[in-house]
């Protein structure tokens, strides 16, 4: 369940798997949560109805490259974090939608980009792992993306240096590679 989200600067939510348990804070906190697919939305629409957080919780349904519609979403206020969990290699304009998303920004606001780890370089032979992300590309990720928009469409082998020249084009200063082990994610600060 891939999307993003963006998090008022008094939220204090854990990133993590949308288990009820994760969804906790005070009551003035708020949080918007955004997905193309419906099913995704279904699902935290369960999540947060168990956790009794509804009322401080907004859905949004639009396009990330869409900055006037992602403000709209956060009711014009400014955030402290906009997250980025396995979406960036399936968008149509990914620099125009990190553009979006840092226009949104508080200052010191940060993006937190969570996404596939693609090598670094391309070798002949690829590893099993990197097989399989080509294969997921080839199969999914790429033909979904230029369905929806033909824009510049990467697929599931997201390199760090593509992540860098599209965070360069948004207009942010710099891309930081967080120290986290994932054998398949990596995770970005924006």
């Amino acid at each position: 369940m891939g999307g993003w989200f963006a998090y008022s600067s008094e939220a204090r939510v854990v990133a993590g798997e949308p288990e009820t348990e994760h969804l906790h804070g005070s009551e003035d906190e708020s949080l918007r949560l955004s997905d193309v697919g419906k099913l995704a939305r279904l699902a935290r629409r369960r999540v947060v109805s168990a956790a009794r957080v509804d009322d401080r919780v907004t859905f949004a349904v639009g396009n990330a490259a869409d900055q006037a519609g992602l403000r709209a979403a956060t009711g014009g206020r400014p955030v402290t974090l906009v997250t980025v969990f396995q979406a960036l290699h399936d968008m149509g304009r990914p620099a125009d939608a990190l553009a979006s998303v840092r226009g949104l920004l508080a200052d010191h606001g940060a993006v937190l980009v969570g996404d596939e780890a693609g090598a670094d370089q391309l070798t002949a032979p690829a590893d099993e792992d990197q097989r399989l992300k080509y294969a997921m590309s080839v199969l999914h990720c790429l033909p979904a993306t230029t369905a929806e928009h033909p824009g510049d469409p990467n697929g599931t082998v997201l390199r760090t240096d593509t992540v860098r020249a599209w965070a360069t084009a948004a207009g942010f200063e710099g891309l930081q590679v967080l120290d986290v082990e994932h054998p398949f994610w990596r995770f970005y600060r924006l």
